[in-house]
């Protein structure tokens, strides 16, 4: 018997199916660390991270907690986009007000802000040593999704995968509280991945 075979015996190894990738990631979490003592930023990113966990409304399950980001999945159809977008409000609201409390309480300036990324399509996993791990190409393109082009620091990034897969339109109201931008891009031994990000739409000028 091979290595791999012993592995399988030993740990339960999942089928093949579709499911949603969600990760949300703190955006100038490396500056925090850089200028935080590490007791004081540990602190700071498990509230903010508390605080994304304690808003999870779709009850996405945890694969895994990597520094800045958490590792959301769901197996099953997709949700509609309407109900992602207000997911990911729920947590931007939860995560703003979460970091005003703790510059209050440290009497610090914290640079941070809330994206997130979310896609759509088949996965596999693994069980081993009491952990679950995903595989598969679109968790690789969701990680690799957070390095991107957009010219935002707070954003919700969808990709064309998750959108085919709505089962209703995006609804015409949310077009008018959010602002909507599309792009493709290239990543290095992957594909050209296409992607839709929302920002809360910024109020009007009062001078325009």
């Amino acid at each position: 018997m091979n290595l791999i075979q012993r592995i399988t015996k030993r740990n339960r190894v999942e089928l093949t199916r579709r499911g949603l990738i969600f990760i949300p990631d703190i955006s100038g979490f490396t500056e925090l660390v850089r200028n935080t003592d590490l007791l004081t930023g540990k602190n700071i990113t498990v509230e903010l991270l508390s605080a994304l966990v304690d808003n999870n409304r779709l009850r996405l399950e945890i694969a895994e907690i990597e520094g800045d980001a958490i590792f959301f999945y769901k197996w099953g159809a997709a949700p509609p986009i309407d109900q992602i977008m207000d997911q990911f409000h729920q947590m931007k609201v939860a995560f703003d007000a979460k970091r005003q409390q703790l510059e209050l309480h440290y009497g610090v300036r914290l640079h941070v802000q809330l994206k997130a990324v979310a896609h759509y399509g088949e996965i596999s996993g693994f069980s081993m040593g009491g952990f679950r791990k995903l595989y598969g190409q679109v968790v690789v393109e969701a990680h690799s999704l957070l390095k991107n082009q957009v010219p935002e620091k707070s954003y919700l990034l969808v990709t064309d995968e998750l959108r085919e897969a709505e089962p209703i339109k995006t609804r015409q109201i949310l077009e008018e509280t959010w602002v909507v931008s599309q792009l493709c891009e290239l990543y290095a031994g992957l594909r050209k991945i296409c992607f839709t990000y929302w920002v809360v739409a910024r109020p009007a000028s009062l001078t325009g």
